[in-house]
């Protein structure tokens, strides 16, 4: 039996491309191992989107080909689709095929070509074989192996977007809005509950975009967006038809165009959480205007009083790029301003990433890399506080959590797991940390991976919170 070690890099989206390339092979008979070592076949599914990435995953590449030279090696993800017909000639000798994202069914030929009696040794050496199709549809089918945690999924109901950002590439890579029915989201999700899941993640570039395939997003045409009942809001009525216990998280909304008609939904059913992942980008007017944004520091503000007036207890996560071409020391201070009056519960604030075939690629006065950095960081720095502040509101009360993984300290007899309330989304956020006695046969009955306990906040430390699990 052919065996195969996936090396998984990007985001939630690039994630499950890598479940169904994962479900894929086991289904032409291939067995997944853990080391690389023991594989026939490695693929690394790549991530494109910025530069840190983006080395990141080729330094992947080069890694497996000076460890395994005679292991059949497989591009895929983000970067593979990108620079495919590039990387037929400067990665001739480091991988034997390249999968672009479009058609990931594609990695059936890619194999049986590649592990045919004509290719038993590695062809690198020569010309990698490369599988590309356009951008079309939404790459879905049931998953066998999931890559998170246990008890939580992603479900990616679109692909692609149509809002032009000037500063990002996945118009470039993954082309124009296309979004999944509602029907095969819906079967998607009662499929993943009825085997146990019970964390699910919508995601998508942008999921108030949902089921607005072919309408452009810009400032001229801007109201044609909110014209009558949102498909995000019927897609959630018809997900609160769904019986039984579970939590849905909505993660990536464009701030620009949120549909507001999801909030009476999320009022109606705590299952929908009022957890908000709003990329704000930037506190300056001025510079959001750059980022080819409509929206401005008051509507953004605004947006958020609003969410927080009608959902009181709603988490807010957002993203600010900092050193955005042509930004000032005082554009930097209103970004600054901006992230104390919002008090969002969690943000990531990075460093602007300079990326071809991008409208800011070509703007003037681009910042220096150390200016972006040490704004990035003096945001973590506010954020940080901002969010230890924030997490104190849970202190004393009682939530569902959703165990990760154990850590028991053996030698004090003392239970440790780490697990999320419904405020902290999977790998960005903080976690919940519990703690029980060893010696209690009902906690260690129900503190498994995957499972949902009960516990009690009791304190705070950095972004996480300490908690004790309750009978």
């Amino acid at each position: 039996m052919n065996k195969f070690f996936l090396d998984q890099h990007g985001c939630a989206k690039n994630q499950v491309d890598g479940e169904i390339l994962i479900t894929r092979l086991l289904e032409k008979g291939f067995s997944m191992v853990e080391n690389p070592e023991e594989a026939d076949v490695i693929l690394i599914n790549t991530c494109g989107f910025i530069e840190s990435a983006k080395q990141e995953s080729l330094e992947s590449v080069f890694a497996a080909r000076n460890q395994y030279p005679t292991k059949k090696i497989i591009l895929c993800g983000c970067l593979a689709e990108r620079y495919a017909e590039d990387f037929a000639e400067e990665l001739a000798s480091e991988v034997d095929a390249i999968l672009g994202n479009g058609d990931l069914s594609l990695i059936d030929e890619i194999l049986d070509n590649l592990l045919s009696d004509k290719t038993n040794t590695s062809i690198a050496k020569n010309s990698p074989i490369i599988k590309k199709a356009p951008q079309e549809g939404v790459c879905s089918q049931e998953r066998k192996h999931l890559l998170g945690f246990p008890g939580s999924a992603y479900v990616k109901i679109t692909e692609g977007c149509n809002n032009c950002c000037s500063f990002c590439a996945i118009p470039v890579i993954r082309g124009k809005l296309r979004s999944r029915t509602q029907e095969a989201i819906i079967q998607e999700i009662e499929s993943l509950l009825s085997k146990g899941i019970f964390e699910i993640n919508l995601i998508g570039q942008d999921l108030a975009a949902f089921g607005r395939d072919g309408v452009s997003v810009g400032k001229s045409n801007h109201p044609m967006y909110f014209e009558g009942k949102s498909p995000l809001s019927e897609l959630l009525e018809k997900i609160s038809n769904i019986k039984g216990k579970f939590w849905l998280r909505l993660l990536y909304i464009h701030p620009d165009h949120f549909p507001m008609d999801i909030i009476p939904i999320i009022q109606k059913d705590n299952r929908i959480l009022p957890y908000f992942d709003i990329p704000f980008q930037s506190g300056s007017s001025e510079v959001l205007a750059s980022m080819n944004r409509t929206g401005t520091t008051e509507s953004y503000t605004e947006l958020v009083k609003k969410l927080r007036s009608e959902l009181e207890f709603s988490s807010i996560r957002t993203t600010f790029l900092c050193g955005f071409p042509g930004e000032t020391d005082k554009q930097a201070k209103e970004t600054e301003t901006f992230v104390k009056n919002i008090e969002p519960d969690w943000s990531g604030c990075f460093p602007y990433s300079r990326e071809e075939e991008t409208v800011a690629y070509q703007l003037p006065k681009q910042v220096s890399t150390k200016k972006a950095e040490a704004r990035a960081e003096k945001l973590v720095e506010i954020q940080t506080k901002i969010t230890e502040e924030r997490l104190k509101q849970h202190l004393e009360k009682k939530y569902d959590v959703l165990i990760e993984e154990i850590i028991d300290d053996v030698e004090n007899d003392l239970g440790i797991a780490l697990g999320r309330a419904w405020f902290q989304a999977p790998e960005v956020d903080g976690a919940c940390i519990v703690t029980y006695d060893l010696d209690d046969k009902n906690a260690l009955e129900k503190i498994q991976p995957g499972k949902v306990i009960s516990a009690k906040v009791l304190g705070v430390t950095g972004v996480d919170v300490n908690t004790v699990f309750l009978n």
